[in-house]
């Protein structure tokens, strides 16, 4: 009688934490294809800028500025959408994009690659968000 009592217990807490700690970001699929393509279409306008000498000071608010009117007006809208981030490499750079209301990572790419490198959404457990570098495609090209 004890142990049943104890094992459901600890059923309930598993599954109250389990619900209660996973916030998944919800976007709707076509939305985040299209975040996606705009991803890549920034990628294109960006290299196209800079070539492989993206400025060390680059961020998210030059990135923005240079896409906009280079892209599809529904991409800019889709990215405006999203709270993004960008760390400059050297030659190169990382996108990284959050859920604006969990502030979880959803999708990232670097700009050597034509395709998003990480749709972190869709395959939430393939990444090592912590560790992002793993997964840079760019080093050792530069």
């Amino acid at each position: 009688m004890r142990w049943r009592f104890l094992s459901i217990s600890l059923l309930i807490f598993i599954l109250l934490f389990l619900t209660s700690c996973v916030t998944l970001p919800t976007i709707p699929r076509e939305e985040y294809e299209v975040l996606c393509s705009a991803v890549s279409a920034s990628s294109s306008v960006i290299i196209g800028e800079f070539g492989e000498n993206v400025p060390p000071d680059f961020d998210a608010v030059r990135f923005m500025q240079l896409v906009e009117g280079r892209i599809p007006a529904s991409y800019f809208a889709a990215l405006k959408k999203y709270s993004l981030e960008v760390r400059a490499k050297v030659g190169y750079y990382l996108l990284l994009v959050f859920d604006q209301n969990t502030k979880s990572l959803i999708l990232f790419d670097y700009s050597c690659t034509p395709a998003p490198d990480g749709q972190v959404l869709w395959e939430t457990t393939k990444y090592d968000q912590k560790n992002l570098e793993r997964y840079d495609p760019c080093k050792g090209q530069r």
